[in-house]
């Protein structure tokens, strides 16, 4: 059995595709001439817009040209060319009919596919079943419409906004060749014409003359437009442009308007360079105006001279131009001497708001300040010269100035008073009466030290409480009088002044200098507050002192020992290790870092009973073979201060050496030299710290024999004192009593003589 083959597309389908093809392509055409023309107009009333209401320059409206035409393009080639140059193939057209119509049951695709086969030496395929197929789709083609295949309300409605467009471009046309501001956009935007649109106001810019305005060169120059008066209505904004000749650089801003708004001032414009400027606002623009550029004078040289007050030696010195701000002190007066490379009209100074004229000969200008008119703030230096031109304020004819007139800063300073630093050792807060305090400092001043003194006084806690007060001058210190700087190393000696007890006792530094204009000054150091009180007292005070430090060294005999008891235990650790591991290590740096640690606590107690011995000596406690002195030195400050010097450091060194050492037994022999200057150190700390407990008691007595004995001399001279009241009452009244007689004696005599007188009658 032979099968009939074809490769023949029925005229039916073939009419079908042709028809749907030629619809997508008009819908392509319409959607795509819509699109372009919707595009064109949309951009033809935003640059409408644009220009209209920003007025665009030249290089502006050419970007909006170039770039209207490259959307217009790229419209035209997405929208247009890109759809109407795509290929479509005829099976997705067939498959797009049937989905539309529906029902189709892929008659029109499977014929389309069937008849474009070669099965004729197939003999497993049906000639019959296919050439039914193949007409089956070829009856079915005839009778489908295309219209179902696409969106008729969409294809009218580009339709008709098609129509629309074109309708606008027809009447725009029209209206083109008859409305004035479309002739004026068409002008500017698509022929790029110079034509300006028309204005409600004028500008004007002041300084211009003759084609020209005339400014300094190099000056920032601020430049002022104003409004002509016939105005309509006056801009919102002005815009300047400003353009270099060199360089071709160009700028913009917007002026500043005043309050009235008809004018409008730019901010400053660098003229060093050629340029031409012009403005524009939203309805009026200048040509471009040349700046004529004139020098301004210039300083060549320039210098300052101080005169300082006779009392600082100083004299007259030139000031340094570049070391600005210059701080003088009250009472100077200034010299200002320049010259400028051009012939002068005047020249000024000023200060304050305050003008002060300067002399003027030929391009050099001379003045002088006295005192009184040299005050703080800036100096501003400026000149005229005698050359003439208009001014950017109206066009008044002046001379040209600096262009950035010369400054400087002075700062008027009072001379500073001496400082006092000073301060006391050797003593507490508690003196007695006959003390010494030593004091060391020294007094700093800028020029000379005239005076030198101690002010003290005191004031006792009972009674009536009168603050007494004096001063005097240290004699050790007379000599290094008049020098700027004075060491304060001595003592105040308080024996002789008879301080009561009880009292609370206040000195102080005071130095005067030499200053003759604003002075002199005087400076003072930081009071010194002491209490006075009895020897008992402020035996009881040290005792106290040393019970406390005796407490601070229990305990740190308790680290002490401690520190041994670990590092010994450590050392039995490491007896058979080889290499120290990271905790080891560590450990051995915690035990020197403790040892570290008892050193400095113990260095502290050293100084605190040293300051407790130099106590003893400036209070004269006792004479240089004290017992209290000599037991504190020999048997506490030496032995302990010999632990901070040479045992504890070998103890720490040791251990550091026993961390860092790699060999075991070179380690081991560190460690076992460490632990017995430990050793050495915990026995020396008992030592002490027995000796402090034994004499604790000792000293306790000591100072209750001294209370005694100062509570036997209150009494002794409390019984003096009774005494004496008994002994002058007894006095005043035997005097009484012989003057009771002698008047009654003088009463019987006149008695006597009255009796003779009456007789003798």
């Amino acid at each position: 059995m032979s099968f009939k083959t074809t490769s023949k597309v029925p005229k039916q389908i073939r009419a079908a595709i042709g028809r749907m093809r030629r619809a997508v392509q008009r819908h392509f055409m319409v959607d795509g001439l819509k699109n372009i023309l919707l595009a064109l107009l949309v951009l033809i009333i935003i640059d409408f817009a644009l220009d209209r209401t920003f007025r665009m320059d030249r290089p502006q409206r050419l970007i909006m040209l170039i770039l209207s035409v490259s959307i217009v393009g790229y419209v035209v080639y997405r929208k247009l060319l890109e759809p109407l140059l795509s290929q479509l193939s005829d099976d997705a057209l067939m498959i797009e009919l049937e989905e539309a119509e529906g029902g189709m049951d892929e008659v029109l695709i499977s014929a389309l596919e069937l008849s474009r086969m070669d099965i004729g030496g197939n003999e497993n395929v049906s000639i019959k079943m296919v050439e039914n197929t193949i007409n089956e789709g070829a009856a079915a083609a005839s009778k489908v419409s295309i219209k179902s295949a696409f969106r008729r309300k969409r294809m009218r409605a580009n339709m008709l906004v098609l129509m629309s467009v074109l309708l606008c471009f027809v009447v725009g046309g029209i209206l083109a060749s008859r409305d004035e501001a479309l002739k004026i956009w068409y002008k500017r935007n698509v022929l790029l014409s110079d034509i300006s649109w028309p204005s409600n106001y004028v500008l004007q810019l002041s300084g211009y003359k003759d084609g020209k305005i005339r400014v300094p060169r190099g000056e920032d120059w601020s430049l002022l437009v104003s409004v002509k008066k016939d105005h309509k209505e006056l801009p919102s904004s002005v815009i300047l442009e400003y353009r270099y000749e060199k360089g071709k650089r160009k700028s913009t801003e917007s002026m500043t308007p005043n309050s009235a708004g008809d004018e409008f001032r730019s901010s400053v414009i660098d003229t060093s360079e050629p340029l031409k400027l012009r403005v524009r606002s939203k309805e009026y623009e200048t040509e471009w105006v040349p700046m004529e550029l004139v020098d301004r004078p210039k300083v060549e040289n320039f210098s300052i001279s101080a005169s300082y007050p006779g009392y600082t030696g100083l004299g007259e010195q030139v000031l340094s131009i570049d070391e600005g701000p210059y701080s003088l002190l009250n009472g100077t007066s200034i010299k200002i001497t320049g010259a400028v490379n051009k012939s002068l009209r005047s020249a000024s100074v000023t200060v304050g708001g305050v003008v002060h004229p300067l002399e003027v000969v030929g391009n050099e200008f001379t003045g002088s300040l006295s005192k009184e008119k040299v005050v703080s703030g800036v100096y501003e230096v400026d000149v005229e010269d005698l050359e003439e031109m208009g001014s950017s304020e109206g066009g008044n004819s002046v001379g040209l100035g600096l262009r950035e007139r010369s400054r400087f800063k002075i700062r008027i300073q009072n001379d500073r008073k001496p400082k006092v630093m000073v301060s006391v050792e050797g003593v507490s807060g508690l003196i007695v009466p006959g003390a010494m305090i030593p004091y060391e400092g020294k007094v700093e001043d800028d020029y000379a030290v005239e005076e030198i003194k101690i002010k003290y006084s005191w004031k006792e806690d009972q009674g009536e409480r009168e603050e007494v007060a004096d001063s005097l001058v240290p004699d050790n210190l007379v000599k290094f009088l008049g020098k700027k700087e004075i060491p304060l190393n001595g003592v105040f000696d308080l024996n002789g002044l008879d301080i009561p007890l009880n009292s609370r006792f206040s000195m102080l530094f005071s130095a005067k200098d030499n200053n003759e204009v604003s002075g002199p000054n005087v400076g003072e150091s930081t009071r010194i507050l002491l209490r006075v009180v009895g020897e008992a007292e402020l035996r009881t005070d040290l005792l106290r002192r040393e019970k406390e430090q005796r407490q601070i060294l229990l305990e740190l005999v308790k680290k002490q020992d401690l520190l041994l008891t670990d590092t010994g235990a450590l050392a039995a650790e490491l007896l058979d290790i080889d290499i120290l591991g990271r905790s080891e290590k560590e450990r051995l740096a915690e035990l020197q870092k403790r040892q570290k640690l008892l050193s400095v606590n113990i260095n502290n107690i050293v100084k605190r009973l040293d300051g407790m011995v130099s106590e003893i000596i400036n209070n004269r406690l006792e004479d240089d073979d004290g017992i209290l002195k000599q037991r504190l030195r020999q048997k506490v400050i030496v032995p302990l201060g010999s632990l901070v010097d040479e045992v504890i450091p070998v103890a720490a060194l040791e251990l550091d050496s026993s961390r860092r050492i790699l060999e075991k037994d070179s380690r081991n022999e560190s460690m076992r030299v460490a632990g017995q200057f430990q050793f050495t150190a915990l026995e020396v700390m008992k030592e002490v710290l027995v000796h402090m407990v034994r004499n604790e008691g000792y000293q306790q007595a000591v100072n209750l024999l001294y209370e005694i004995q100062r509570a036997q001399e209150r009494m002794n001279k409390m019984t003096a004192k009774a005494k004496e009241e008994s002994l002058s009452n007894v006095v005043r009244e035997k005097e009484e009593q012989n003057n009771a007689n002698e008047e009654q004696k003088d009463g019987i005599n006149e008695l006597k003589k009255d009796n003779a007188k009456k007789s003798d009658n």
